[in-house]
């Protein structure tokens, strides 16, 4: 039975995959694991029973104080690695979110509009990109659409926490108030009683 398991130079950094024709050619490689290679895990966990992967751990040749050092400073060079990415993918974010705010501020300030509700805090834009701010129109509609709401979850011991739905904050399409808050809003729901 061919064993894949995933190793890594604590050097360089570099991760691949060692194959071995049996569980026995994996033991004596382990044993004598060449150095500054790290053994990081079987490819598949499902590729050989628990017993032969408690041997495979026993027949593994422990790192020494240097191969501990390297892959010490190799750890510290993933970690970096990582945050620089996310630190990068943060910047982005942040670029596309400037970016749509300004697409914004020249939209039309009575389009459909995300509004998150929370119970003892009331409404919100959710919109991060979106700077308007929530009309009492639009409140009015929303309070009245969790108070409905709460009706349809109330015979269960529930109240509802929270909501998010589309509102339109200024004129509705259509001049019917009753179409104010767009279909298909969402709700959650918690047992007990609301709070005062």
């Amino acid at each position: 039975m061919a064993v894949q398991l995933k190793i890594r130079d604590i050097q360089t950094g570099q991760a691949q995959l060692a194959e071995f024709d049996s569980v026995e050619d994996t033991l004596t490689w382990l044993a004598a694991r060449p150095r500054f290679i790290e053994v990081l895990g079987p490819a598949q966990r499902s590729s050989f029973s628990v017993e032969d992967e408690q041997r495979l751990r026993a027949a593994m040749r422990p790192l020494d104080a240097d191969e501990k050092a390297a892959q010490a400073r190799q750890d510290e060079r993933d970690a970096a690695a990582m945050r620089e990415q996310a630190d990068q993918e943060q910047a982005r974010a942040r670029e596309e979110l400037a970016a749509m705010r300004e697409h914004n501020r020249h939209a039309d300030p009575n389009r459909v509009m995300q509004v998150a509700w929370e119970r003892g805090k009331g409404c919100r834009n959710a919109d991060p990109a979106d700077d308007r701010e929530v009309s009492a129109a639009a409140v009015t509609a929303v309070e009245a659409w969790v108070a409905e709401r709460d009706t349809w979850v109330h015979p269960r011991g529930q109240y509802v926490a929270d909501a998010m739905v589309e509102v339109w904050p200024g004129p509705v399409p259509g001049g019917d108030e009753a179409d104010r808050v767009e279909r298909g809003g969402q709700f959650n729901a918690v047992l007990g009683d609301p709070p005062e």
